[in-house]
This record gives structure tokens, C-alpha cells and sequence, in this order.
């Protein structure tokens, strides 16, 4: 048996007594270092990667549930917008109603104008909002570049940079003679506001005409357009986005683009 062992290094004492061990704490300059010593338990990743983990099961009771709180998130959303939809449309006009024929009476032109003859017109809530919003944001430009009888012409390229949009002349002229079906309207070089705010949404539908392929506005190499989208306003502004380009690729890129093109050429003219 033995009585005790002692292990001297200014920390503790081990006593084995039969079949119990207690461990006591020495008194002295070492305890109150001892004292301070914390333990350090296992990383947090290893201590999940040995623990079990509990399968959250799916049951119809859960999905119900999910569906519920689904449907009463959505509900409120819908209603949050219907109410702000009611406040923009005073803007516009007198009442929600007004609104929405005015919207509905744009579409069908807009759609007339570009050959789609399907001008059936289904109200959403967010094409409504979209529009509302341009329609607004067109009409603030407008103001500030218009004089006391209207527009000038050679002022609409101006103005359709103003509202965010970066068209060529030639296309300018086009949607001019589109909005401009009188003649003594299409010779006229004073616009008004009305007839510039149709130009644009013209040239650049709103999302409720669901215009897929604009003929009217078309991409280039200069005024290039993705998803929609054109890129020229990042070059005029200098979107962080935008970096040098390497002259080989451009180019590669663009010795490829003639070289296919006269291909096809050739090809049409064999036929």
C-alpha cells in the first residue's frame, strides 16, 4: 500500500489512498498562478464534427405551418404596395383608376408603334410602380430643360442623357417620326413634354409592354447592350466596374467578327 506520493514541482499534491485519489493544492507562491490557468477546451469545429446531429424532420404539420407565415408575409407585402402604389398614382392623377387607363392606353400605343399587334395588357403591380416611377423621373428632367413653350429638337439628346438613356441621333429621328404621326407635329422643332415622355418610353418600353426584341434600339460596338441594359452610361460616368482592355483581344475579337461576316456573305451570294 502505498502511504503517499508527492510530486514536487510548486503545484500540487497527489495522495493515493486505497482505491481514491484527491488531488490538493499546495499552498504557496506557485497556487496563485495555478489559479489563474484556464482550460482550454477543443476547437468549436472539431467539437461539432464528434457530436451528433439531430435530423429536422419535414411533416405535413411543418409545412403548413411554413405556408401560413408564407402567405400572411406575402399578404402584407402586397398590401404595403397597393398603398404605396395609391400615393404615387396622385401624381399622375386624380385617382388610381385614371391611372391605370392612362397606363393601359401608353401600352397598347407603345406596342402599336413597335408592330406588336397583341396590345392585351394584364395590370401588375411592379410594371405599374416601374412606370410611374420613369414617368415621374422623366417629367423632373423635362422641367428643368424645357422653356416656356416646350423643347427644342437639337435639345432632345441632351435630354434623353439627363434621364439616364444614351442614344444615337439617327434613332432620336426615328422614334420622332414614330410619336410624330401629324406633319405639321413631325416638322415642328418644338416638342412638348407629353410627346417627349412617349419618345422614350418608345424607345425604351416599360417592363408591363414586355417588348422581348426592340427593333428601334439595336446593340453596337460603341453603344453596346446587355440584358437590356446599355453599357455606354458606364463609360460616360466611369464605373469602377470598367478596366483597360487589351488591344490583342479587341482585336482578335474584332478581325473574327468581319472575317465571319464576309463568310456569311459569301455564302448567300453562292446561293
Amino acid at each position: 500500500m502505498i502511504d503517499s506520493l508527492r510530486i514536487v514541482f510548486g503545484a500540487s499534491r497527489l495522495l493515493v489512498n486505497g482505491s481514491s485519489l484527491m488531488l490538493k493544492p499546495i499552498l504557496g507562491k506557485g497556487g496563485n498562478l495555478d489559479n489563474k490557468v484556464k482550460r482550454i477546451g477543443p476547437h468549436i469545429e472539431i467539437f461539432q464534427v464528434f457530436q451528433e446531429r439531430h435530423r429536422f424532420i419535414i411533416t405535413k404539420r411543418t409545412i403548413r405551418m411554413i405556408t401560413v407565415v408564407q402567405a400572411h408575409i406575402r399578404g402584407w407585402l402586397e398590401r404595403r404596395r397597393f398603398q404605396r402604389i395609391k400615393v404615387k398614382a396622385l401624381y399622375h392623377g386624380p385617382n388610381l383608376k385614371a391611372v391605370i387607363n392612362m397606363y393601359c392606353r401608353l401600352i397598347h400605343r407603345v406596342k402599336y408603334k413597335l408592330g406588336l399587334w397583341r396590345t392585351r395588357q394584364i395590370i401588375n403591380f411592379i410594371e405599374l410602380e416601374e412606370w410611374m416611377d420613369r414617368k415621374k423621373f422623366y417629367e423632373t428632367m423635362f422641367a428643368k430643360r424645357e422653356d416656356w413653350q416646350g423643347l427644342e429638337r437639337s435639345e432632345l439628346l441632351k435630354y434623353f442623357n439627363d434621364c439616364g438613356h444614351f442614344p444615337v441621333q439617327q434613332q432620336i429621328d426615328q422614334v420622332w417620326d414614330l410619336v410624330h404621326r401629324q406633319d405639321h407635329e413631325k416638322y415642328s422643332q418644338l416638342i412638348k413634354k407629353s410627346n417627349a415622355i412617349e419618345m422614350l418610353f418608345t424607345l425604351y418600353p416599360p417592363q408591363g409592354a414586355h417588348v422581348k426584341n426592340n427593333m428601334q434600339l439595336r446593340s453596337s460596338w460603341l453603344r453596346p447592350i446587355v440584358d437590356g441594359e446599355e453599357g455606354y452610361k458606364y463609360i460616360v460616368t466611369g464605373h469602377p466596374i470598367l478596366k483597360r482592355a487589351n488591344i490583342r483581344i479587341v482585336g482578335k475579337l474584332v478581325c473574327r467578327s468581319i472575317r465571319e461576316r464576309k463568310m456569311r456573305q459569301h455564302y448567300l451570294s453562292e446561293k
